[in-house]
């Protein structure tokens, strides 16, 4: 489920509970409302309450965007009218229908008395295969397959055939990045993607425990299919037991792309400040 930027605003307020019907919520209660769905954010007496100090209208906008076109938005869109959280939900469902009516979404009521999203989209159809053998056959006639881009975020990455299949999706004008773990082996063995021309992060993500391992192990292909599993891009890996999933889903996709540009981030940020040490 997606909704419009105009729909995100005017449901602001059906969350906040200012000037609507809604119940009110504090800072704490907002933290608290949006962990339902999957939000990891902390509320923090010392600095500030909300993330980065900001409004509790700020805080709605800009969390409802980040769920926007999740899979759990749609639940928490229903939650909105949950009847353990308020006493009108009739009332409420039919204020906010004529905000999400707009985007061709509609809140019913079910024979349990339990209000479910309606007119949305189909359900996405995720296809899903497993591989244990020829692994390496598959990443490439994936890699063959990509039309827009390929983003690898790989642990250790030596084999020079798949390389190659990124170099030809490059040169024919796709947007392709890399990003692998910054250690002995990758200074020794690894591929410096750099040098022809492909976006190349190398290093580890920092943390409040220091920096971590870059120990990921997965491509996003067109933003719609993901490859990821065990299998390290190596010459190695192809001797071991080793196995991949590769999924069409652009929910998926979408996530893991967000994880990708928040390694790349991250690891961006310890390299400058290693630099300036």
């Amino acid at each position: 489920m997606k909704l419009s930027e105009f729909s995100i605003e005017a449901l602001n307020p059906f969350i906040t509970g200012d000037g609507t019907p809604a119940p009110r919520m504090s800072g704490p209660e907002l933290i608290k409302f949006f962990n339902f769905f999957g939000v990891r954010d902390v509320y923090s007496f010392e600095n500030g309450g909300l993330p980065n100090g900001v409004s509790r209208r700020e805080y709605v906008t800009i969390t409802l965007n980040t769920l926007n076109g999740k899979p759990n938005f749609k639940t928490l869109i229903e939650g909105l009218v949950d009847t353990r959280r308020t006493q009108n939900s009739d009332e409420l469902a039919q204020l906010i229908n004529e905000i999400i009516k707009h985007d061709a979404y509609k809140l019913e009521k079910n024979i349990n008395g339990v209000y479910k999203i309606s007119g949305a989209e189909p359900e996405e159809k995720i296809d899903i295969q497993a591989y244990f053998q020829e692994i390496r056959i598959q990443i490439i006639e994936s890699i063959q397959s990509a039309r827009l881009s390929v983003w690898v975020a790989m642990a250790w990455f030596t084999d020079k055939e798949l390389a190659n299949e990124l170099l030809k999706k490059h040169w024919d004008g796709l947007n392709i990045q890399v990003i692998v773990n910054d250690d002995d082996i990758s200074q020794k063995y690894g591929l410096d993607f750099s040098l022809k021309g492909i976006e190349f992060y190398k290093g580890n993500p920092s943390s409040e425990f220091g920096k971590k391992i870059m120990h990921n192990k997965f491509c996003v292909i067109d933003f719609k299919k993901v490859i990821h599993g065990s299998y390290n891009w190596t010459n190695n890996a192809k001797y071991n037991n080793e196995s991949i999933t590769i999924t069409e889903s652009k929910e998926l996709a979408e996530e893991f792309a967000e994880q990708f540009i928040k390694l790349k981030v991250n690891i961006r940020k310890s390299n400058q400040l290693a630099k300036n040490l």
